[in-house]
């Protein structure tokens, strides 16, 4: 059994970025910060996959239909009440959720089951494992922050193994869009 997604990544400059403007918020509670080699956008949580599943994920991936294009990384809120995460806004006029939206018709042919959440593409900076009230400030203070445009131009298959330090990301497969 293989941990398994499905993501887009941003360009190093733009999760560097981001990851430099979450540092600003230490010190404002228990927060848990994603490294930027880390940072992903997730089109498809597929959990635990056996390895005979495998080539049929890629096989969908292949299908895909979409072409390369433009994603802007701007903007920072949170998830939850309190706030439970901390992300990076997405802005790309619908094609990250277009791709999803591909990703997941495809991904239930094969038996996946469908989100029943709304997808929002983001980019994860932290989890908030205590909340303070001094965490509302620190955010409005970068709340405006452009990141950056870059070319999203991969899908990839990624391998997620947990250990104690937290994940580790191997890329299984890639398709080139």
């Amino acid at each position: 059994m293989v941990r398994a997604f499905i993501a887009v990544e941003p360009s190093a400059e733009i999760r560097n970025a981001v990851s430099a403007a979450g540092q600003e918020l230490r010190g404002a509670g228990r927060l848990s910060f994603v490294s930027p080699n880390l940072m992903h956008i997730t089109l498809k949580f597929l959990g635990e996959v056996s390895e005979s599943q495998i080539p049929k994920i890629t096989g969908a991936l292949d299908a895909l239909s979409a072409s390369a294009y433009q994603l802007n990384v701007s903007g920072i809120s949170t998830f939850g009440r309190p706030p439970r995460v901390i992300k990076a806004e997405v802005h790309d006029g619908g094609a990250t959720a277009s791709l999803a939206a591909d990703v997941e018709l495809r991904l239930a042919k094969l038996g996946f089951p469908r989100e029943d959440k709304p997808y929002s593409p983001h980019i994860t900076i932290a989890r908030v494992k205590e909340y303070s009230p001094a965490l509302q400030p620190k955010i409005a203070a970068i709340k405006e922050r452009d990141f950056g445009t870059c070319e999203i131009s991969a899908v990839l298959l990624k391998k997620s193994v947990l250990t104690p330090s937290g994940p580790i990301y191997s890329t299984l497969y890639r398709v080139n869009l």
